[in-house]
């Protein structure tokens, strides 16, 4: 794909491949880089892992796939939403401010209550639910995004990644009882002005602030820098000599850190944490559940699991062996890893989480249950109700003769079905 003409072309991201929850288990599927891409820069290569390349001359820079992947496999040097952060923390918190892209060719007039704005240096879906709720201070201050280019934007199919995001971070102030102050131009009709005004334009890239703002911005960005240099620093998928159970490391991303924090503020700010659903699309968050009646204990889940949202833990008590699978949704990426290897079916994901379980300190106890040794191996497992106690790996060939037995004799049930509506017919 050629690349449209925008006002705007930036360098393309960095891609670490090691971080994509494809190298983390080959079915994993997650193709959210490459949905997200307008320009169809992005493609997962062939092979046993799919993992993503850039083509580069097919790449705008629009930051999209920063945004959509929750394991920070994208990154750039100096990421202008992160410098733009920390240089509208100069302007007064209470201000309503403005925010349009560099499409927009008249960006000192606007229908918007403001009195000033900031022309970024790209797309507007380039801000995370995480950054709209930095930009307006966790609600504190209306932030207005004007869309109204996209309409007419060769990458215009963003604009329903920007409506996500920004709905996104109103679905969890207003959970909080805190204002949806972040606001789409070409969705507020009733709060707009009738007429266009003039306001003061600031660029993004270098926005004019005070000597003193300008210093303290320059010490955040110093800090930015050293942040995003260990988010580029390669985070091994094995470590060499390392047991089993802990080849696997667990990692938390940066912006799944960041979006913690706020959502703990949010927390600590709030008379009382709601016990509420939040649904969350836009969000990495989900909710995880097991069916206590399937799982065998053989925890794939809790080992597969990238941020260690689930974790497993087995010991003896009192001459029995017990284990326990714990989940905190906060730290859940819906990679959907844990269903990919569960050979049970026994693991179900929704994206409607409880938000006082999102703000918990510990982890949620998910299932627990009593292990024995396999009857043929001896490795723990947790048998099934009814059944011999086989762990997956060597109940997997009796299931497989069992279901061949089911699907031949459903085959002869069919048959006999036919033979029967054929004899009927006859007389």
């Amino acid at each position: 794909m050629s690349i449209p003409p925008l006002a705007f072309h930036l360098k393309p991201p960095v891609v670490h491949t090691d971080r994509c929850l494809n190298a983390r288990h080959r079915q994993a599927g997650c193709t959210r880089c490459v949905d997200s891409c307008p320009t169809d820069a992005i493609s997962l290569m062939t092979g046993p892992r799919p993992l993503p390349t850039i083509e580069t001359t097919a790449c705008v820079g629009c930051g999209a796939c920063i945004v959509a992947c929750p394991t920070d496999a994208f990154s750039e040097a100096l990421q202008p939403e992160t410098k733009l952060l920390h240089l509208q923390e100069e302007f007064p918190a209470d201000e309503a401010m403005g925010l349009t892209c560099p499409q927009q060719s008249a960006p000192d007039q606007t229908t918007a209550p403001i009195r000033y704005v900031i022309q970024h240096e790209r797309c507007l879906a380039a801000f995370s639910p995480e950054q709209l709720l930095s930009l307006s201070v966790d609600g504190g201050r209306e932030v207005w995004m004007d869309d109204t280019p996209c309409k007419d934007c060769p990458i215009g199919k963003l604009h329903e990644a920007l409506l996500t995001n920004v709905a996104a971070a109103n679905r969890l102030l207003t959970s909080f009882r805190r204002p949806q102050n972040i606001r789409l131009l070409t969705r507020e009709p009733d709060i707009r002005q009738t007429t266009m005004h003039a306001v003061a334009v600031l660029q993004g890239a270098a926005p004019k602030v005070s000597r003193r703002g300008f210093f303290r911005s320059l010490g955040k960005l110093a800090k930015q820098r050293v942040d995003e240099a260990v988010q580029r620093a390669p985070m091994p998928l094995f470590s060499p000599g390392a047991p089993v159970d802990q080849r696997l490391p667990y990692h938390v991303p940066t912006s799944l850190q960041h979006l913690n924090e706020h959502l703990a503020q949010l927390a600590e700010n709030a008379a009382v944490v709601p016990e509420t659903g939040l649904e969350t699309q836009g969000f990495p968050w989900a909710d995880v559940r097991i069916s206590s009646d399937q799982c065998s204990g053989c925890q794939l889940c809790a080992r597969f699991c990238p941020t260690g949202a689930l974790n497993y833990l087995w010991g003896e008590s009192e001459g029995d062996t017990l284990f326990n699978i714990t989940f905190h949704p906060a730290l859940c990426l819906e990679c959907n890893i844990c269903i990919a290897v569960c050979p049970e079916d026994a693991v179900m994901l929704t994206k409607t989480v409880v938000i006082n379980e999102l703000t918990a300190s510990e982890h949620k106890l998910l299932t627990a249950g009593y292990l024995v040794p396999c009857a043929r191996c001896g490795t723990l497992t947790s048998p099934l109700p009814g059944e011999e106690a086989l762990c997956y790996v060597c109940r997997a060939p009796t299931m497989y003769r069992q279901n061949t037995q089911r699907s031949y004799l459903a085959g002869l049930a069919q048959e006999l079905d036919r033979m029967i509506e054929g004899d009927e017919d006859a007389k």
